[in-house]
């Protein structure tokens, strides 16, 4: 029973549906230009109705379609405005904030520190920095592989981690190359960067 109530109530409103919209098309036969002899045959009037409902239909389809067409316009022109503000913003931002950027501060830590040694200290933050960059790109390749964003930050994790033995090594070479330490001395340290006791 409620089944055909409900495919009752389906078919009403189709019907309703149906019947409000021929009538916002219907058509007068006063309204058809045609000759006295069309006008006295019903198929021929039927025809030049028809055509007639045609034309408004397509009317309003243009309409709605031109109204479309003037919303995705003004859609764009928000967009254009909103990323120039946003572009604009952000310039503002990058700019206030110039001052505390990674380099920016260590070059302001590495001012303190004597002359001799200054390049060893940017010789580390340019291998941190090519350590970060290497993570970001692992990170980056893990997202585009379809991966989580836990496997990218584990990725992450992984390539931008550096072990004490590492910063060690890193740090004898750099003695050499930029402070100007003997090779001979580096290697009297141990691997733990400890010189070996005489007790």
């Amino acid at each position: 029973m409620a089944r055909r109530l409900a495919f009752c109530a389906c078919m009403m409103s189709l019907f309703v549906i149906i019947t409000a919209a021929t009538e916002s098309f219907a058509i007068d036969d006063s309204t058809i230009k045609a000759t006295e002899q069309i006008k006295k045959n019903p198929a021929a009037m039927e025809i030049l109705k028809k055509i007639e409902m045609s034309k408004k239909i397509l009317a309003d389809m243009q309409q709605t379609k031109k109204i479309q067409e003037q919303k995705s316009l003004m859609l764009q022109e928000a967009r254009k405005t909103t990323q120039a503000k946003l572009s604009s913003d952000l310039e503002r931002m990058n700019k206030d904030y110039q001052p505390y950027t990674p380099k920016n501060a260590f070059e302001r830590f590495v001012a303190d520190k004597p002359a001799q040694i200054q390049s060893i200290y940017w010789a580390m933050f340019n291998y941190q920095q090519d350590r970060v960059k290497s993570a970001q790109d692992a990170r980056s390749k893990v997202l585009s592989n379809g991966g989580t964003s836990e496997q990218a930050w584990k990725a992450y994790q992984t390539e931008s981690a550096i072990k004490r033995i590492k910063m060690i090594e890193l740090t004898k070479d750099y003695n050499v190359k930029y402070a100007g330490a003997s090779a001979a001395t580096q290697l009297s340290f141990d691997k733990n960067g400890k010189l070996p006791r005489s007790d």
